[in-house]
């Protein structure tokens, strides 16, 4: 692993500390090393089960992060958040109109935006990004 060639190396110098910064990657990899707080502890991880991980499995992890699991915990778990992309509105429409028979004529009065609204109220959902929602949000 280049990381443990590196610190042989410096180790070989007598450099005793180093700094572990973020500096060049995708937003989604600064936003989950922010959120396992990467550090010398944790290093190994992040080459090991973390730096290829997808976006969407990048929101799962980091959810379960923020909702107070610890790493091991939260690796075991990902992924069965449930990720929806799009809006919280389009999620609903999405979830009536493949649960429930709606008369046409009674379509058009059906308020979308309320029961977003209503489900995150709710705790049903949880909005974790731009268009990014965890849609079993309850069960966590």
């Amino acid at each position: 692993m280049e990381y443990d060639t590196g610190m042989e190396k410096l180790n070989t110098r007598g450099c005793e500390e180093v700094e572990i910064q973020f500096i060049d990657g995708e937003p989604e990899q600064s936003r989950l090393a922010r959120s396992v707080g990467i550090d010398l502890t944790t290093i190994h991880e992040w080459f090991n089960e973390l730096e290829d991980l997808d976006s969407t499995e990048i929101d799962q992890l980091c959810f379960l992060l923020d909702c107070g699991y610890d790493l091991d915990s939260a690796l075991t778990r990902y992924e069965w958040v449930c990720i929806f992309h799009g809006s919280a509105e389009d999620y609903a429409r999405e979830l009536i109109e493949e649960t429930t028979d709606i008369p046409e004529n009674l379509q058009y009065y059906i308020d979308y935006e309320a029961i977003a609204r209503d489900m995150g109220y709710n705790g049903e959902i949880v909005k974790i990004g731009r268009d990014v929602i965890v849609t079993n949000a309850h069960e966590f």
